[in-house]
C-alpha cells in the first residue's frame, strides 16, 4: 500500500494539468446539466479517455526499456496506484456532479443513493476498464488513437451492416437486456487483459486475446434472441398473474386499417389490424412484440424471421402485426385461406395513481418522475433512468368548441431494467411539452405499474390476404 501511495502522489504531480483540465470539464458539465443543456455530454469521456491513457502510460507496459523497470515496483502496487488515480479523479469527481445535478433538478441526492452508486457501477464497467486495458496494450498516445480509431471503424461497420444480423433492430423496452449482458463480457475482457498485461506484460498475447475477444463479443451479440430476453423479464416480473382470459384475433370490422404493400421487388408486408379482448380489469395492456408465421392450405410454412419487436406496430391505439413475406410466396397464397399462427409478448400494467399537476411551475413527484407545469408547458425529469411506469399526462385545454383533453407521453423510451440506472453520462432524463396554443386548465399525470410480463399463443384461422387493401406498386 506504501508504495501504491507512492506512486499515486508522483502520478498526481506528474500529471496536475491534466488533472486541472479533467476537473474543469466536470465543472463545465456540471453547470450546462443544471440548464439542461447536454452539448457537453460527449466531451467529458474524450476528457476521462485521455486522463486513464496518461496515468497507464506514465509507466508503458510494452516494451522492455523505459526507466520505470528498473525500478522496484510490484505490478499489484503499480495497477493499484494507477486504479486508486482513477478512482480519484474520474470516479469521484462525477459522483459529486450527479449528485449536484440530481439536487438542482429537485430530487434528493439522499433518496437516488442507488442510482448514485450504480451510475459509478456502469462507468467503471462501460467505460474506466476498457479505457485502461486499451491503454495498458499500448506504448504511447499514437498506437492509442491508432486502435481507437480501429475500434470507431468496427462500430461504424457494425451499425451500418447489422441490420443483417439483427443488430440494427432496436429492443426498445428489453434494449437492457442486450447491453447488461455486452457490458458485462466487455467488462470481463478488459479486466483480464489488464491483469495479464500488467502480471505477465505479454503485449503481443494480450493484443490477440483482446482481437478475439472483440470478434466473440460482436457474434454474441447478434446471436443473443429477443425471446430470450423477454424470457428473462418474465422471471423477474413483479407480479404472477395469469391472464388467461385474453383472446387475440383480427379486427375484421375495420379491415379499411389494414394494408398489404410492397417493400422491395421480392418483399412483401402485410400489416393487419388485431382485435385484443379479455384484458383483465384494471389493467392496461401493451404488446411488446409478435411472433408470427402462415401456413398455406397444402401445408407451406412462411416463417417472419424479423425480430418480434419488427412484427407489430401500435399507432393510436391500434394494434397491427407485421408480416413480411416473399413476393412469390405472397402470389401463391394471396386468395386462398390461410392459417396465422403467433405468439404475443405483451406487459400487462396495473395500480394506477393519478395525480393533479398545479399550474404555478410547483414540481410535484408522481413514483420516480417529477414534473411542474404551467398554463402553456408540461415538464417531466426523471433521474438516472427512464421510469419503468406507464407515464401518461392528461392535458385539458380551453378550445373555442369546448374543453378538450389530449394525452402525452413524457417518456416513450421507458426501459424495462431493474437496475436503477442506465448506461449514461448526464443523469438527468427531461421532457418539455411547449408551447400550447390553448390554455391549459387542468393537467394530470397517471402512472400504471408493470404487473406482469407474458407471452400468449393464438391461432387465427381463414385469412385471407387480398381482403386487405394492397398498395404493390
Amino acid at each position: 500500500m506504501k508504495q501504491s501511495l507512492h506512486i499515486l502522489k508522483k502520478d498526481i504531480s506528474y500529471l496536475r494539468y491534466d488533472i486541472a483540465i479533467t476537473l474543469l470539464a466536470v465543472l463545465a458539465f456540471t453547470f450546462a446539466a443544471t440548464r439542461g443543456i447536454g452539448a457537453l455530454d460527449a466531451f467529458l469521456p474524450v476528457t476521462w479517455w485521455f486522463l486513464i491513457a496518461r496515468v497507464i502510460h506514465a509507466e508503458a507496459l510494452p516494451g522492455h526499456r523505459q526507466f520505470w523497470v528498473t525500478r522496484p515496483y510490484d505490478w499489484r502496487s503499480l495497477l493499484g496506484a494507477k486504479l486508486l488515480f482513477i478512482l480519484i479523479f474520474v470516479n469521484l469527481p462525477l459522483l459529486i456532479a450527479d449528485m449536484v445535478i440530481v439536487h438542482a433538478a429537485g430530487f434528493s441526492a439522499s433518496h437516488e443513493i442507488p442510482g448514485l452508486l450504480w451510475a459509478q457501477v456502469l462507468l467503471m464497467l462501460a467505460f474506466v476498464l476498457p479505457a485502461a486495458a486499451f491503454s495498458a496494450i499500448t506504448s504511447g498516445m499514437g498506437q492509442l488513437l491508432f486502435m481507437t480509431l480501429l475500434l470507431v471503424i468496427g462500430m461504424l461497420a457494425l451499425l451500418i451492416f447489422g441490420s443483417s444480423i439483427h443488430w440494427g433492430s432496436p429492443w426498445f423496452q428489453l434494449e437492457w437486456v442486450r447491453t447488461d449482458c455486452l457490458l458485462t463480457q466487455l467488462a470481463a475482457v478488459a479486466a483480464i487483459v489488464l491483469l495479464w498485461q500488467y502480471a505477465r506484460r505479454n503485449t503481443f498475447g494480450t493484443r490477440v486475446l483482446a482481437g478475439a475477444s472483440a470478434l466473440v463479443l460482436v457474434a454474441t451479440g447478434s446471436l443473443l434472441p429477443w425471446n430470450a430476453a423477454f424470457a428473462l423479464q418474465t422471471r423477474i416480473s413483479p407480479t404472477n398473474i395469469s391472464p388467461t382470459s385474453i383472446r387475440i384475433a383480427l379486427d375484421l370490422d375495420r379491415k379499411w386499417l389494414g394494408q398489404v404493400y410492397a417493400t422491395g421487388h421480392d418483399r412483401i408486408v402485410a400489416d393487419l389490424p388485431l382485435q385484443i379482448t379479455g384484458i383483465p380489469a384494471g389493467t392496461i395492456l401493451r404488446p411488446n412484440g409478435l411472433a408470427l408465421r402462415l401456413i398455406a392450405p397444402d401445408g407451406e410454412t412462411w416463417v417472419a424471421n424479423q425480430p418480434p419487436p419488427d412484427s407489430f406496430d401500435s399507432e393510436a391505439g391500434i394494434t397491427s402485426l407485421r408480416l413480411a413475406m416473399g413476393r412469390a410466396f405472397y402470389t401463391k397464397v394471396r386468395d386462398e385461406p390461410l392459417e396465422l399462427r403467433g405468439r404475443l409478448f405483451f406487459t400487462l400494467y396495473g395500480n394506477e395513481q393519478s395525480v393533479s399537476i398545479p399550474l404555478d411551475g410547483r414540481p410535484v413527484r408522481v413514483n420516480h418522475v417529477l414534473c411542474s407545469a404551467g398554463a402553456h408547458f408540461l415538464h417531466c425529469d426523471s433521474v438516472f433512468r427512464t421510469p419503468i411506469e406507464l407515464i401518461a399526462a392528461r392535458i385539458v385545454q380551453n378550445s373555442p368548441g369546448g374543453p378538450k383533453t389530449t394525452t402525452k407521453n413524457p417518456f416513450p423510451n421507458t426501459s424495462y431494467s431493474p437496475f436503477p440506472a442506465d448506461l449514461r453520462v448526464n443523469p438527468l432524463y427531461q421532457s418539455f411539452f411547449s408551447p400550447y396554443a390553448e390554455t391549459i386548465s387542468d393537467l394530470y399525470i397517471d402512472a400504471f405499474e408493470p404487473l406482469a410480463y407474458q407471452e400468449q399463443d393464438f391461432k387465427i384461422d381463414h385469412v385471407r390476404l387480398h381482403d386487405f387493401p394492397e398498395a404493390l406498386h
